[in-house]
């Protein structure tokens, strides 16, 4: 565009090339160049110049006006609206839309800084065209009644042009010859008067427009108006006074929607938004325009894209311009109107009149004129509890506070919150945010709102709290805060809990503080794979006698007979003694049963003498409760039922008793029986809750390899290996593993994983190591060879030769045998079955599936169908092959296992079966991923909201979605809940329950 050339806007309707939207917008005319705004985002300040984005019904004002103003009739139009609302944009296109019509436009914009003065808009709107004019047209503007104003253009005598006329007819006149002006003025041509801030204007130049308003008709003269009604003063009495003209149009200018937000980020940025991204605009800015252009420029100068990790930060950003803005508001205000700011800056949700005066230090009196005086310069809204106007206030506001001030606002703001009977979470969040000073009371509440953390499962909030209890404590190491904070450590998972533990320990003689933090400390240092320190320090003797039965003494116990177990190198080492004819004995007994081989039948009796009512039989929290241990070694044989039954109340009960530990390892070994029993989006989501907190931390809890290695068999058997093993290596699981027997189950699940992304000789490697190790220690994991005996038998198969695979196959299936187990024998028949092939391997398969029949395996159940099913049609049994590969087919399909489901569908197909569809389902099933992710989005959660819940990437998560969408048959998430209570998740519940 040429200097000089004049610009005239035209309505458009125009595609986003990065939202796929169209908008209509008043863009520059020609229009050529549009599309390049969007693909360019350096052109933002054009964009922001030339796009009225949701103006409609102001532009047609501004029409109406222009139309009406050629008639040969005047008009007023009065926008209104907060400031950055986007008057001035408007009064731009309004000069435009009039010079495109052939309109004579004056403009004037009043200042804060001027208002006292006399006549200064309307010198702006006059002077520049009478100085431009010969001295003979400005006789003529001036002729006539106009004469009649020339005295307030007499720069010559000043004493003219700074008084302001009486209020009698002086005053009348001056304004009667400025009428006149305009009519001299609009006689060539209509007339625009275009005046921004008017709110800020002179009281004179005010009464002029008021005297203008009510002789417009037949003027040819349009006042356009733009002012910002939260500013008071005189002005807005004279505003509102001109507004009552018949020829008066108004428009109050409504804050930018959701999509006009969602545009704006388009441009600026170069990018659609995700979701989150413009919500977080939109509130951040109110809607307000000039709010998100200052925001937009600030993301583009730090490099934040639109993607929804950003949306966060959004709420951190403090616009320069911005600060500097309301900066200056505060320091225009009283210091009692300050510091109420501060404190609802510090008070922030929690800001009640009642607290604020307590945080500010104000009587209630003079806090409640401070919050006038800061609604008067429109930093806060109306009503309670006190909120700023915008979000970018607080931020400024407490960025502006230093750190003494800070923290005495918080200290009185948590006393007052805590007089109210506020949660405890919420002073003691206060109280963190506090300078030590060693306060008794500080320290009893913050212990306080450790344990109500501690009680909601929120280890990490208790640590926050511990530390600052610590810090405030008269006692530089308190050995019960000490003893306190290393407990919470240890269930956040955090490798200080060893230190605060072990100095609780050194500072502290009462006996069963001692027993309990030796309890800690022990599980603590086998967290962390320092079983022989463990050992040492749970065998050292106690206070009570090795009979007694201190609760935390049995825990110790108990706890070292665990450790003596899973520890390497412990097999010939002679166990701690524990009480005879107890929970914890018969628990022991099973294990030590199913080391040494025996039956299944033997050792299930064992084991379910153990259980008594499925919860520790002592106060205190261990990870491996004797109902756990028994519990598990039940699932090695066959007694699923009761060992989710057994898990599922542990978990419970300790949940309530506020027993992390125990209910974390209870939920890690329940997810391995759903995992077995085919539930496999309920084994994920239960093994994803518990490795969210396991990315930051150093301690290795029993739950996070139990977990972590059912979340890698569900993402195997759903094809999801790249997500496998990005998860392993986010929890630092990928590397070498502490030599415990809990890393066991984790290593096969590695074993199968490495096998399935075609790494052979790791997978096999990993197999070995794993099994030498397992036999020495005794620990023997019957079940084990049903997740990797097909994997490895195929692993052999391709490295060594067939015959290799076959002898392990048999060697399995003969241990299998001896133990007795129906699962484990039943994998090992499907995969020596499979090897052998011919009649004798469909008679392995078939006595497989004979086996499981009458099970509640279906995972094994349907991979046996499907194999048998391949089998027969191998053998030109067409018919009978159909049949089990449909029966796999359908059980694959309602537990989730799309891999299997894969297979079966192919072997279908070369069956002879041209469409391939389930017995009971049309549609395409939605995995177990894609069943969770659509089930919480269904529930209203963000994209967001749903990775994190699920830790998972917001791209997994928008992936997920949009498969649903198209197995579900819809189109938006608003139609989630219909579609998921009647399509493919449902059937899936349905299969369960039939199967």
């Amino acid at each position: 565009m040429r200097a000089g050339e004049r610009v005239t806007t035209t309505k458009a309707t125009i595609e986003n090339p990065h939202t796929k939207r169209r908008i209509v917008c008043y863009a520059p005319s020609p229009l050529w160049n549009l599309p390049d705004l969007f693909d360019f985002p350096s052109r933002g300040v054009a964009m922001q110049e030339f796009l009225l984005l949701e103006r409609d019904r102001e532009m047609e004002l501004i029409r109406a006006g222009v139309r009406q103003a050629r008639g040969g009739d005047g008009a007023l139009v009065l926008f209104e609206g907060a400031r950055g609302a986007g008057k001035t944009r408007l009064l731009a296109a309004a000069r435009q839309e009039a010079e495109k019509e052939g309109l004579q436009v004056l403009h004037a914009r009043a200042g804060a800084l001027e208002r006292r003065f006399v006549w200064v808009v309307v010198r702006q709107l006059f002077e520049h065209c009478l100085s431009a004019a010969d001295r003979t047209d400005r006789g003529d503007l001036l002729a006539g009644p106009a004469a009649l104003a020339s005295s307030i253009f007499d720069y010559a005598n000043p004493g003219g042009i700074s008084t302001p006329p009486q209020e009698d007819g002086g005053l009348y006149r001056v304004l009667h010859g400025l009428y006149w002006l305009c009519k001299n003025l609009s006689a060539s041509a209509p007339l625009m008067l275009l005046i921004d801030d008017a709110h800020y204007a002179d009281t004179a130049s005010l009464r002029f427009v008021n005297y203008l308003v009510n002789r417009l008709e037949g003027s040819g003269v349009l006042l356009v108006l733009a002012n910002a009604p939260d500013v008071p003063g005189e002005a807005q009495e004279l505003l509102l006074s001109a507004s009552r003209s018949p020829l008066a149009g108004h428009a109050a200018l409504e804050p930018l929607g959701r999509d006009a937000v969602s545009e704006a980020i388009s441009v600026w940025l170069g990018d659609a938004p995700h979701d989150d991204v413009t919500e977080a605009c939109l509130v951040a800015s109110h809607g307000n325009p000039s709010h998100l252009t200052e925001l937009l420029d600030e993301m583009r100068r730090r490099g934040i894209t639109p993607e929804q990790s950003a949306a966060e930060e959004i709420f951190s950003l403090a616009p320069a311009r911005i600060a500097k803005e309301v900066a200056s508001r505060l320091q225009q205000l009283s210091p009692s109107a300050r510091a109420l700011a501060e404190a609802v800056a510090v008070l922030g949700d929690d800001a009640d009149p009642r607290h604020c005066a307590a945080a500010a230090a104000l009587d209630n009196g003079v806090a409640l004129d401070a919050a006038n005086a800061l609604r008067e310069a429109d930093l806060l809204n109306p009503g309670v509890p006190y909120t700023f106007r915008r979000p970018v206030v607080r931020q400024v506001v407490y960025a502006q506070m230093s750190s003494d001030a800070r923290s005495r606002a918080h200290r009185r703001s948590a006393h007052s919150l805590h007089t109210a009977d506020v949660d405890l979470a919420t002073v003691a969040e206060h109280l963190c945010r506090t300078e030590p000073g060693c306060d008794a009371w500080t320290v009893r509440t913050l212990r306080a709102a450790a344990v109500e953390a501690m009680r909601r499962a929120s280890p990490v909030d208790a640590t926050r709290y511990l530390r600052q209890a610590l810090a405030d404590s008269s006692t530089e190491h308190d050995p019960y805060i000490l003893g306190q904070l290393g407990s919470a450590e240890l269930r956040a998972r955090q490798s200080s809990a060893i230190e605060h533990l072990r100095e609780a320990l050194r500072r502290t003689h009462e006996p069963a503080f001692r027993s309990r933090l030796r309890l800690e400390l022990g599980m603590a240092l086998t967290a962390s794979g320092r079983y022989d320190e463990a050992l040492t320090l749970l065998a050292e003797p106690g206070a009570a006698p090795p009979d007694a039965t201190e609760p935390a003494e049995q825990a110790v116990r108990t706890t070292a007979a665990v450790v003596a177990r899973i520890a390497p190198g412990r097999r010939a080492s002679t166990p701690p003694r524990l009480p005879s004819a107890t929970a914890a004995s018969r628990a022991h007994a099973a294990i030590e049963a199913l080391s040494r081989g025996r039956p299944a039948h033997r050792v299930a009796r064992l084991a379910a003498a153990a259980i008594t009512d499925g919860a520790a039989p002592y106060g205190e929290d261990t990870e491996l409760t004797d109902a756990a241990v028994a519990a598990w070694t039940l699932t090695q044989c066959d007694e699923a039922e009761t060992a989710e039954r057994v898990l599922r109340e542990t978990a419970r009960k300790a949940s309530d008793a506020g027993q992390m530990l125990a209910a974390a390892t209870a939920t890690s070994l329940l997810g391995g029986v759903l995992l077995d029993t085919g539930r496999l989006a309920e084994a994920e989501a239960g093994a994803r809750r518990l490795l969210q907190q396991q990315e930051c931390c150093s301690l290795t809890l029993a739950c996070v390899p139990l977990a972590a290695a059912v979340l890698t068999h569900c993402l195997i058997e759903t094809d999801q290996l790249q997500e496998a093993e990005d998860t392993l290596r986010r929890i630092r699981l990928t590397g070498p593993l502490p030599p415990s027997a809990l890393s066991v189950p984790l290593r096969i699940a590695r074993v199968r994983l490495s096998i399935r992304q075609d790494r052979f000789e790791d997978g096999l490697r990993e197999l070995t190591e794993c099994r030498d190790q397992a036999g020495e220690e005794g620990w023997l994991y019957p079940s084990a060879s049903s997740e990797y005996l097909p994997e490895a038998a195929r692993a052999l198969a391709i490295t060594t030769g067939p015959r290799a695979a076959s002898k392990l196959a048999a060697d399995v299936t003969e241990r299998a045998r001896a133990f007795g187990a129906v699962r484990p024998l039943a994998a090992a028949l499907r995969t020596h079955g499979e090897i052998v092939g011919g009649d004798e391997g469909l008679e392995m398969l078939e006595s497989a599936d004979q086996l499981l029949a009458p099970t509640p395996y279906l995972l094994e159940r349907a991979r046996v169908l499907v194999a048998l099913g391949a089998a027969l049609r191998r053998q030109g049994r067409r018919g009978a092959a159909r049949s089990r590969l449909t029966a796999g087919l359908d059980m694959a399909q309602g537990i989730g296992a799309s891999v299997l489901e894969t297979t079966a569908r192919a072997e279908l197909r070369l069956a002879g079966v041209r469409q391939v569809r389930s017995g009971l389902q049309q549609r395409a099933p939605l995995t177990p991923a894609e069943e969770r992710v659509a089930h919480k989005a269904a529930a209203g959660l963000s994209n967001r909201e749903i990775s994190q819940a699920l830790f998972v990437t917001v791209k997994t998560v928008e992936w997920h979605l949009s498969q649903a969408y198209a197995k579900l048959g819809i189109a938006k998430r608003a139609e989630l809940s219909q579609a998921l209570a009647t399509g493919p998740a449902a059937h899936g519940e349905s299969v369960r329950r039939s199967a």
